[in-house]
C-alpha cells in the first residue's frame, strides 16, 4: 500500500529547504501546486459601510441652525434615519436653504446634519454646481491623513473606501467657476439625490468620530 503526502500551506521562503530535504530523502518529484492569495482580511471597523436604504422619518418646519456668523434658516428640514451594524439606529436630517454670493453667485445648500429631529451637528454641505442648469451639487470629501482629520482630498490624493466605488468624484473647481475655488475632490449628487448625500454625511461623521 502507498500514501500520498499532503502538506499544506508552505510558505515561499519554506519551499526552497522542503525540496532539498525531500530530494535528500529520495523523492525528487514532488507535485507542487500554488494557492490562490489568502482574501481580503474584511473592514470591521465600520467606516466604509454604507446602509442598504434610508427612510424619512419626517419634515419639520422652522428649522435653523446658528452658524458662527449667522442663523440659517432652512426652507425644509426631513429627518431620514437607517440602521447600520456599526452604529445601530442613526438618523441625519437634510436642510434646504439658499445662500447669497456664494462663490460668485446665489446657490442653493443642502446641510446635513447629525440629528435627534432638530439640528445638531452639521456634518457637510451640498451646494450648487455649475453650470447651474446641470441640477447636480457637489460636496467636499474631508479626512485626508486618517479618522479626526479635517483636510481635504487633493487629485493626487487615494480615497478611502468606499469613495471610489460608490460615490462620483470630481474635482471642486471643475464645479464651481469662481476665482479661488478649491482644487480639492468631491462628491456629485443630483439635487435630488438623498440617499448620495445621506451616504457621504454618514462617512464623513464616522471619519471625524461624531458617531
Amino acid at each position: 500500500m502507498g500514501f500520498s503526502v499532503t502538506i499544506p500551506n508552505v510558505s515561499n521562503a519554506d519551499l526552497g529547504p522542503l525540496l532539498t530535504h525531500l530530494a535528500a530523502a529520495g523523492w525528487r518529484d514532488p507535485v507542487i501546486e500554488s494557492l490562490p492569495p489568502p482574501a481580503a482580511i474584511p473592514d470591521r471597523t465600520g467606516l466604509g459601510e454604507l446602509p442598504a436604504s434610508w427612510r424619512q422619518l419626517c419634515s419639520l418646519e422652522g428649522q435653523s441652525y446658528r452658524w458662527p456668523s449667522h442663523r440659517e434658516q432652512y426652507d425644509r428640514y426631513v429627518v431620514y434615519e437607517t440602521t447600520t451594524s456599526a452604529e445601530g439606529a442613526i438618523q441625519i436630517a437634510l436642510g434646504n436653504a439658499p445662500r447669497a454670493a456664494a462663490w460668485g453667485r446665489d446657490r442653493q445648500y443642502v446641510v446635513a446634519f447629525l440629528s435627534g429631529g432638530a439640528p445638531q451637528i452639521p456634518l457637510v454641505e451640498f451646494l450648487e454646481a455649475d453650470p447651474e442648469e446641470s441640477g447636480e451639487m457637489l460636496a467636499v470629501i474631508r479626512g485626508r491623513g486618517g479618522p479626526g482629520s479635517r483636510k481635504m482630498f487633493g487629485p493626487g490624493d487615494s480615497l478611502p473606501a468606499p469613495y471610489p466605488e460608490a460615490f462620483r468624484i470630481e474635482s471642486y473647481r471643475d464645479r464651481i467657476e469662481a476665482p479661488g475655488a478649491w482644487n480639492k475632490l468631491a462628491v456629485i449628487a443630483a439635487s435630488g439625490d438623498r440617499e448620495t448625500m445621506l451616504n457621504h454625511a454618514l462617512l464623513q461623521a464616522r471619519r471625524r468620530g461624531d458617531v
